[in-house]
């Protein structure tokens, strides 16, 4: 019986098809994404509203989250005694001399006011400008502090003496005038004092001295506006 032979073309076709594979090559896609599963990171957070994040596969930030806002934006004054180098009154806010109302003009006592005018502001009072009074907008007008409100400090240089002293005038001495006595010396308290326009007014006066130690002009006050007895440091 004589064997079939297959053609040498299709026996080398079904040779090739048995030798192949179902799966599909991945050739090129393969090396993929390295993941950070083995990476460590430390958060660390220093500087001032600034988040600094080191370590591996971290992000790092480096700058300021925050606004540093130095100094109360609002302005401050200066009380206190005449030794104490100033004492901060930031509780007298603001000061009626850097406002103007409708009318015209700072607040002041006895002036038209309106609710779109400042409603409360201070002016400086008492002798060398050491303590405050309130100018209060009132039913239409300005309604002014009686007295003279102090802040904490040193009033000894403004307490008021037994005797006076001799170097001090015999005449009433007049405000913003020059003055010739030593620094903490209370005149006036017999004779009384001229205000800046002249007229008789019942109190004290100081002699300030300027940054050098020289006398320069009196600095006088009424009785209701002195810091002394009443106020804290005389």
């Amino acid at each position: 019986m004589r064997t079939a032979k297959w053609p040498r073309t299709l026996a080398l076709a079904v040779f090739i098809v048995g030798c192949g594979s179902n799966n599909p090559s991945t050739t090129g896609n393969t090396g993929g994404t390295t993941g950070n599963s083995n990476s460590t990171a430390t958060d660390t957070t220093t500087g001032t509203g600034a988040t600094t994040t080191t370590g591996t596969g971290a992000t790092t930030t480096t700058g300021t989250g925050a606004t540093t806002t130095t100094g109360t934006g609002a302005t401050t004054a200066t009380g206190g005694g005449a030794d104490a180098g100033g004492t901060t009154a930031t509780s007298f806010q603001p000061l009626c001399s850097g406002l103007t109302t409708a009318a015209g003009g700072a607040p002041s006592k006895g002036g038209a006011c309106s609710s779109t005018d400042p409603q409360l502001c201070y002016k400086t009072c008492g002798p060398e400008s050491k303590g405050f009074k309130s100018e209060t907008c009132t039913s239409g007008s300005y309604a002014e502090q009686s007295g003279c409100t102090f802040p904490a400090g040193d009033y000894s240089c403004y307490k008021i003496p037994g005797t006076v002293d001799p170097t001090c005038p015999t005449t009433a001495p007049q405000a913003s005038q020059a003055c010739t006595v030593a620094k903490c010396v209370i005149c006036a308290g017999t004779t009384g004092y001229l205000d800046s326009t002249g007229a008789s007014k019942t109190g004290y006066c100081v002699c300030p001295q300027d940054s050098d130690g020289n006398p320069t002009k009196w600095s006088c006050a009424s009785t209701t506006a002195w810091p002394c007895p009443s106020a804290n440091g005389c």
